[in-house]
């Protein structure tokens, strides 16, 4: 197979309106910024924290953003605007983005049975008279297994998705439940969007999301590294706990060749690499009208469309209590608002990005390790940082 694709998605990142990270804060006075700046400080090194970047989002703006700690331990690279972290399950709401732009096109529906779009059928085999949709999929209602095949892709042994669901093992990747009638978070779900989106449009899920998402946004990321500019800051992930390095994606040597929706099913769940201001654009557009900065990703109707929760709704005859790939939290975090988003957690990291959508502000907090102890599924550390940008953005 030819490396084609992978360089000409590098010329595309080298062409104007990819830009660079840049200092955002609407404070009154740099001492109100440098306040805001103790204040994560504390909370950050209460938890552990090995380096993070935050952004503060308000009316469709970046309004300020703050960076700690280090990148890199071994050579003491500290954490800057410009460092790329790894965003885990965070990576699930932004593929969706693209994932919706193809059902806005009409190359995929959110309720025809999803096997139509590949060459093969997917179907529960406990339940094979019950189609499974593209929205049962988004809504984590679709009762796909992450225990057998998917859990040996993430592990380097990767089987064609036509023999994991037509082989003698497909009922491994199934619970015993009917498709749409319960909710269970899936990781196999939210990486088959990258098959999805590379079937439908013949595109690496990088070449696709670079072209109609990152870079008409200015943003530098990838779900795989070796795509990105070669001069890209990525940090390294730690186990704070253990207190060793988890992962160095800046040594990352994997090629990306061509479109392979069969094997590519794993990338789209929490593979995603970026800026927490390429993550602030992206909720921008989804707390918004679906554009940021004169862009437009989504059209309004869809992105209101993302956020509905599913509760019996299409393929879903169940309370999902989530929207399309988007966590929906109702006075947890902050008392009184509705925050939609989604957590990343891997590695020994937290990474989370959380917007309400009335006022167009939130939060985004990336990581390379910290204490990542959780409260109700949400991190303690999310919920300190979230809970304190929200002070600062309604004061």
């Amino acid at each position: 197979m030819k490396r084609i694709p992978c360089l000409l998605l590098l010329l595309a990142l080298l062409l104007p309106g990819t830009a660079s990270a840049r200092d955002y804060c609407s404070c009154p006075d740099p001492q109100t910024h440098r306040q805001r700046q103790e204040t994560f400080d504390r909370t950050l090194s209460e938890y552990h924290t090995m380096g993070a970047q935050i952004a503060l989002v308000k009316g469709g703006e970046i309004v300020d953003t703050f960076v700690y700690g280090r990148a890199n331990r071994a050579d003491d690279v500290p954490v800057t605007s410009d460092t790329h972290f790894r965003i885990a399950s965070v990576s699930k709401m932004v593929s969706a983005v693209g994932v919706l732009q193809l059902v806005e096109s009409g190359d995929v529906t959110l309720d025809d049975e999803l096997g139509a779009v590949f060459p093969f059928p997917i179907r529960n085999p406990y339940y094979p008279n019950t189609p499974i949709t593209l929205r049962q999929v988004m809504s984590h209602t679709a009762t796909l297994s992450d225990a057998y095949h998917y859990n040996m892709a993430t592990n380097g042994s990767i089987t064609s998705l036509e023999h994991v669901f037509d082989g003698n093992y497909t009922q491994m990747n199934f619970l015993r439940r009917e498709p749409g009638t319960v909710t269970d978070y899936s990781n196999f779900g939210g990486g088959l969007l990258g098959s999805l989106i590379e079937e439908r449009s013949g595109q690496t899920i990088d070449e696709y999301m670079q072209r109609y998402v990152f870079n008409p946004l200015g943003i530098t990321a990838g779900y795989h590294t070796s795509c990105m500019p070669k001069d890209t800051q990525i940090a390294r992930m730690y186990n704070i706990e253990s207190t060793g390095m988890t992962l160095d994606l800046m040594n990352d040597a994997a090629e990306h060749w061509d479109p392979c929706p069969e094997f590519n099913y794993v990338h789209t769940a929490g593979a995603l690499v970026m800026t927490s201001e390429g993550l602030a654009k992206i909720i921008i557009a989804l707390a918004g009208d679906g554009s940021v900065d004169g862009v437009r990703l989504l059209n309004p109707e869809t992105v209101e469309m993302m956020r509905t929760r599913q509760d019996n709704i299409g393929s879903v005859t169940c309370d999902a209590d989530r929207g399309l790939n988007l966590n929906i939290i109702t006075d947890q975090i902050v008392k009184g608002r509705t925050l939609y988003g989604h957590q990343g957690k891997a590695y020994g990291m937290i990474c989370a990005a959380y917007f309400d959508p009335t006022d167009q502000t939130g939060v985004v907090l990336l990581t390379n390790g910290c204490d990542d102890s959780t409260v109700d599924s949400v991190a303690r550390i999310a919920r300190a940082v979230i809970a304190h940008g929200y002070e600062f953005l309604t004061d």
